[in-house]
């Protein structure tokens, strides 16, 4: 949170629907601020979001209530705090281990609060540079197939996340996913002229979140999972799709990290498709690749073998080859 921007948050010890009560500033975006706090009569500890659109929000002299400080915008605020309130209701709809469990939902203090459970893990983001983005088996097991399968059980709900990054991805202690603001998502298929706001992210948006008027669906999110499979690999999301409509010339992930299965890299490349016609649009291929990346890295004893990989063009098997042995004197 911008520094001048701390004291639009709600004080310590503020109760809220006579039940929650805040603790702490835990994180701060564009449209909301996000509280640690608790059940004052359970206990239980509790993540509160609270809708607060920095540009265009304010707070009365009672320093709780919001209004639209912004002249002219407050249709718009309205229409992002409905936007909000959704999000509420959509993760109320959705039970899995690996999305952020839903508690509650209200409007207070003329704006609108979203209540979780509260997670002690580790962003995605820190979490792979704290370990220098490697290729390690379990990770792969543990975080990453899970989340491929979230995505999976989303969609056959009918929704789409259309936010999938690796800043809303949280690790847990055990290495286990979970995937968090629903912020953007929206049932899918979308009505004939529905229209939901949505965020875009630089490097994980896929073209059509760009255009109200272009058709999204689960290969929408398969760019954003794509796009975060090569962060994960090379340490840096793709290079923006608006950047690539002319000339679409990204290289495979393998130019930066030469140990990543040719198979992993051709599903990576072809999730992020600028075109949504020409994009993979099954996450069974990318479930698959990362399983093949898994074994590889399990069988892999390192000092003894490099494994590298050949493609065979017609067989599409990759083999090993031995690792060159040097001669010291």
């Amino acid at each position: 949170m911008k520094k001048d921007k701390w004291n639009m948050a709600l004080q310590r010890n503020v109760i809220l629907n006579d039940t929650y009560q805040v603790r702490q500033v835990l994180s701060s975006s564009e449209l909301t601020i996000v509280y640690a706090g608790r059940n004052r009569h359970t206990g239980a500890k509790v993540a509160i979001k609270e809708f607060f659109p920095q540009r265009l929000a304010a707070r009365q002299s009672d320093k709780r209530t919001v209004f639209c400080a912004s002249r002219g915008y407050g249709g718009q605020f309205q229409e992002l705090l409905s936007a909000f309130l959704q999000e509420g209701e959509l993760l109320s709809s959705l039970k899995h281990p690996h999305i952020i469990t839903y508690v509650d939902h209200f409007e207070a203090n003329d704006t609108g609060y979203l209540v979780t459970e509260y997670c002690s893990g580790m962003i995605l983001t820190e979490y792979l540079n704290e370990r220098n983005h490697a290729l390690e088996s379990n990770f792969i097991t543990d975080t990453l197939l899970p989340l491929v399968d979230t995505l999976d059980y989303i969609h056959k709900q009918g929704i789409l996340h259309r936010d999938v990054k690796p800043s809303n991805v949280m690790v847990m202690e055990d290495g286990k996913p979970k995937l968090l603001d629903f912020g953007s998502a929206v049932r899918w298929p979308m009505p004939s002229g529905a229209k939901s706001a949505i965020f875009t992210s630089k490097g994980y948006s896929p073209l059509e979140f760009y255009s109200e008027k272009s058709e999204q669906g689960p290969m929408s999110d398969i760019y954003s999972l794509s796009a975060l499979l090569h962060y994960w690999t090379c340490g840096q999301p793709p290079v923006d799709v608006k950047q690539r409509l002319f000339s679409d010339e990204l290289p495979s992930v393998r130019k930066h990290n030469e140990y990543v299965n040719p198979w992993l890299a051709r599903v990576i490349q072809w999730g992020l498709m600028v075109r949504s016609e020409k994009r993979c649009t099954s996450l069974s291929w990318v479930r698959t690749s990362l399983r093949v990346q898994a074994l590889v890295w399990k069988v892999r004893k390192p000092g003894t073998m490099e494994w590298m990989f050949e493609e065979n063009e017609h067989t599409q098997i990759f083999e090993p080859k031995p690792k060159q042995q040097h001669e010291t004197a």
